[in-house]
């Protein structure tokens, strides 16, 4: 997860350093910098959303993990106490 975030972090510093850097009008740099932060800005966004997603499949993962688990216990409890 840091290294998505460093990844995010040079990749705007990069983006922006070009861009100051580059021989164009104001009026350009500022129309490129809103680009590209639109389309940053979509991307983390569908980032986002995939990690909520995985977030969501790990969550009912654990879910169904203890449900097994409790399972598992109820039936030994069970069998156990038929015994007694």
């Amino acid at each position: 997860m840091r290294s998505l975030l460093w990844l995010i972090v040079g990749a705007l510093t990069g983006a922006l350093l070009a861009t100051l850097y580059a021989p164009q009008s104001g009026k350009k740099t500022r129309k490129k910098l809103k680009k590209r932060a639109k389309q940053l800005q979509l991307e983390l966004e569908a980032r986002t959303e995939q990690g909520w997603d995985r977030l969501d499949d790990w969550k009912v993962s654990a879910e169904e993990l203890v449900e097994d688990a409790a399972k598992k216990v109820n039936g030994r409890d069970n069998s156990f106490h038929s015994f007694n």
